[in-house]
């Protein structure tokens, strides 16, 4: 069904709109036609009665015995009075003079006796009818008048009541076929928007409907998009649960074959046992940096979701936080742990200060420096410097190790995402590292620029906006 309705339904609302136009439209044109052809009746009507009046007159004027010329008068349609000086009616062609009342108060008789002519035009008290009148004084102070009904309006209208009804028939006719054709072609671009691809009618389409098509297409893609990414996040959580499960299972099976070994009394040997002890204790570590990373990343989660204060408050209180300290920290935890692989850390410190979280920053330096460590060569370095560019802090961290091929750079900050995994598992890696970098850095509004060719080395640079340092009251 259409966006707009029925067809039948729109068909029809177009077709009554423009048959009460149409016919609107002729009541409009019949009522002031009507007007305008008794306003031209008028002023003949009203022209040919002054001409008589001026030619009756003229004959008084010329006789001394007024009321036998009247008498001869013979003008149809016409009433003929004349009026003594005094007001009173002398002679009526249509009335008894003596029932006529005084007519001295007339406005077209006190005009002709100021002017030597007068006219008006009022309903008849007589004939209850709009009548025409035209006075002319004569030279004795008589006035002859001389009056026509003339038809209003209302009449007119009612005289066209007949050729109206043809009129309105033939109207009705023509008008439901024209209007039937007329709404076709106007609810035709209407009928053919296709909301699923509203793009394809904007060239059939009305200008008027252009942004409302405009409109639908992009809250489609919109849509189209949020169901992708809906569709992305179940497939990452269902990725998410699958690695989780797995990464817990592998500490987990070690630590208790191990220890029903030992529980059932198979491990007799001194050594066999302290080695063992020393395998479950290297995996519990392992499942407890497992569980901690989770639980950062599940914090993070949850604060870049929430709008609230609350949820940001989980990962702690934000302060200023001195990079160029933070780096040397990080250095003196890493330094056994790069000892053991041949790895030479420095130090290139620049003062900087960071308004932020300093256990997620941390995180952040430490996943950084220790993941350099571990991809590294033996004999290679790792720098861990900071400072200020362009006004703006940054942490970085560049080694000599084994790089990263550019098909895989971007996917490196996925959870459980490993460039090289039997290395990675060898030196204790999570696969949560980069990932808890990627989140602790959109937190506190960096980005993350990454630089590595394969065999030569990888340079991660993360920086953090312009700075707003809290002033220190003396």
């Amino acid at each position: 069904m259409s966006p707009f309705g029925s067809k039948r339904t729109l068909s029809r609302r177009v077709f009554g709109t423009v048959f009460v136009v149409a016919f609107a439209a002729i009541a409009v044109f019949t009522v002031v036609g009507s007007a305008f052809l008794q306003n031209n009746l008028a002023q003949v009507t009203r022209s040919e009665l002054h001409d008589e009046a001026e030619i009756v007159a003229a004959a008084l004027e010329s006789t001394v015995n007024d009321i036998a010329v009247l008498e001869r008068v013979d003008i149809d349609n016409t009433r003929l009075t004349l009026i003594a000086e005094d007001g009173t009616v002398i002679y009526d062609n249509q009335e008894p003079a003596s029932q006529m009342e005084n007519h001295g108060q007339r406005p077209e008789v006190i005009a002709a006796r100021e002017t030597g002519h007068g006219s008006d035009e009022r309903d008849s008290s007589t004939l209850g009818e709009v009548m025409l009148y035209e006075a002319v004084l004569l030279g004795n102070g008589q006035v002859v008048r001389i009056a026509q009904a003339q038809a209003g309006v209302l009449s007119i209208l009612l005289s066209f009541v007949g050729p109206l009804l043809i009129i309105a028939a033939v109207v009705i006719v023509v008008s439901f076929f024209a209007a039937r054709r007329e709404s076709r072609a106007i609810i035709a671009p209407l009928l053919d928007v296709d909301l699923d691809h509203p793009k394809r009618n904007m060239e059939a389409a009305y200008a008027e409907m252009v942004p409302m098509l405009e409109r639908i297409e992009s809250q489609r893609q919109e849509l189209k998009q949020q169901m992708r990414v809906l569709a992305d996040n179940d497939r990452m959580r269902r990725e998410f649960t699958a690695n989780i499960t797995h990464e817990l299972k592998t500490p987990l099976t070690t630590i208790s074959g191990y220890a029903e070994l030992i529980s059932s009394d198979m491990v007799v040997d001194e050594a066999d046992i302290k080695d063992f002890g020393s395998r479950i204790y290297r995996e519990a570590g392992r499942l407890t940096s497992l569980v901690n990373d989770i639980l950062t990343l599940s914090n993070l989660d949850e604060a870049e979701r929430s709008e609230s204060n609350d949820a940001a408050s989980v990962l702690g209180s934000t302060e200023p936080v001195d990079l160029p300290r933070m780096l040397e920290t990080v250095q003196q935890r890493l330094e056994h742990v790069a000892h053991k692989a041949d790895v030479a850390v420095f130090l290139d410190a620049h003062p900087a200060m960071v308004i932020g979280v300093p256990r997620l920053l941390d995180e952040l330096a430490y996943n950084l420096a220790s993941n350099a460590i571990r991809y590294n060569r033996p004999g290679g370095s790792v720098v861990l410097s900071c400072g200020i560019e362009e006004g703006r802090p940054f942490i970085r961290v560049e080694d000599t190790g084994i790089g990263i091929a550019h098909d895989e750079q971007a996917k490196i900050f996925e959870r459980f995402y490993r460039v090289d995994k039997s290395r990675s598992k060898a030196r204790g890696g999570t696969g949560l590292g980069l990932a808890i970098v990627k989140h602790a850095a959109a937190f506190h509004g960096a980005t993350i620029d990454l630089e590595s060719e394969p065999d030569c080395g990888t340079r991660i640079t993360v920086t953090f906006p312009v700075q707003v340092l809290p002033s220190v009251s003396e």
